[in-house]
């Protein structure tokens, strides 16, 4: 793995700021770090130059999460017959010390509905012997609650300090089409190495996933990266449908990832080993004279890269850009849709 390259935060894209922000405090008793308007070169970064919005960030434990709601530029709701095997799914693990605890504060919260089919599951040790519990927030992005067994606690989370039975977050996961493609992507572009990998099926993962039959093959990467790590799902039943192409960043699907590198440099040059070099309009200058690039993997999921030295996502105004999806190898292309509009109008979702 490349010196210093790290998870930052974990970005979802929200239909109302206030509500979001308020279950994510009251449910999981998330501290607010920042709050204010979004910057007009974030939006540029995400290729939603005209947009303007608010912004949120708040802490779980040690690690962050991000809100951004488009006031007057807002995306497509998430798609609301969405199952874990599409590929626009990506979901984020809260780690729990009390999963019965856990289970009823978010069911408290009549925002957030089950996807898991009877509460809380106990996978097999072959799976990783961990209970988990999965669930949709008020604007259907996916959480899951995870609670490792007595005696098997990874050391990161032996002595975490989060609130009440919420420590934090473990990993984000996003649904794959090949896994094998996708390791070596992020093996090439951000060093990730490939870690463990299970093959969780039976009656207790149907339960979780609410998907009949399921098989799931599950690689955890860059295993000695700091929370949240990145999980590779690969559904091998189920819907598997690809994220359209046409998605925009303010859709409320477009969750991203915050990658911090301590430089642009070595991501370039990956990108350009792969036949798929920056342009100079695909580095954005942040606030500072820190360097941004928005970067697709190989099914369409979003990672914005920034230079470490930039704690909060500001950019001074430049070209906008948007990331095509990788093709089948991993390859990608950062540049703007020159056929339509930046980003996309619609209502927003009830």
């Amino acid at each position: 793995m490349r010196q210093q390259t790290v998870i930052s935060r974990v970005t979802l894209i929200v239909s109302d700021l206030d509500r979001a922000e308020d279950d994510y405090v009251r449910t999981f008793g998330c501290g607010v770090e920042q709050r204010g308007d979004i910057d007009p070169a974030l939006t540029r970064v995400l290729c939603l130059s005209r947009a303007r919005g608010r912004r949120s960030l708040v802490r779980l434990g040690r690690e962050r999460i991000e809100l951004l709601e488009f006031t007057d530029m807002a995306g497509r709701p998430y798609p609301p017959d969405s199952t874990s095997a599409d590929l626009w799914f990506q979901h984020m693990a809260i780690v729990v010390n009390d999963m019965t605890h856990a289970h009823q504060r978010v069911m408290a919260n009549r925002h957030f509905r089950p996807i898991s089919r009877e509460g809380p599951v106990r996978l097999p040790d072959s799976s990783g012997g961990v209970t988990a519990f999965k669930f949709r927030d008020h604007d259907g992005h996916p959480l899951e609650l995870l609670a490792f067994p007595e005696g098997r606690v990874p050391a990161a989370w032996r002595n975490a300090n989060g609130s009440g039975p919420f420590l934090g977050v473990d990993h984000t996961a996003i649904a794959v089409s090949d896994s094998a493609s996708s390791t070596r992507f992020f093996r090439s572009v951000f060093g990730f190495s490939a870690g463990t990998r299970t093959e969780n099926r039976g009656r207790e993962q149907d339960a979780l996933d609410d998907v009949e039959d399921v098989h799931v093959s599950v690689t955890r990467l860059a295993p000695d990266l700091p929370a949240p790590q990145l999980e590779l799902l690969l559904y091998h039943v189920g819907t598997r449908r690809p994220i359209p192409p046409d998605t925009a960043s303010n859709d409320i699907a477009a969750t991203h990832s915050v990658i911090q590198v301590a430089s642009l440099d070595p991501i370039s040059a990956a990108l350009a080993r792969r036949g798929t070099p920056l342009a100079d309009d695909d580095l954005m200058t942040l606030h500072g004279g820190i360097r941004a690039a928005l970067v697709s993997g190989p099914d369409g999921h979003r990672f914005l890269v920034e230079e470490r030295a930039a704690a909060v996502t500001y950019a001074a105004p430049g070209p906008a850009h948007h990331p095509r999806r990788a093709e089948a190898d991993g390859r990608a292309d950062l540049r703007c849709r020159a056929d339509g509009p930046e980003g996309r109008f619609a209502d927003h979702a009830a």
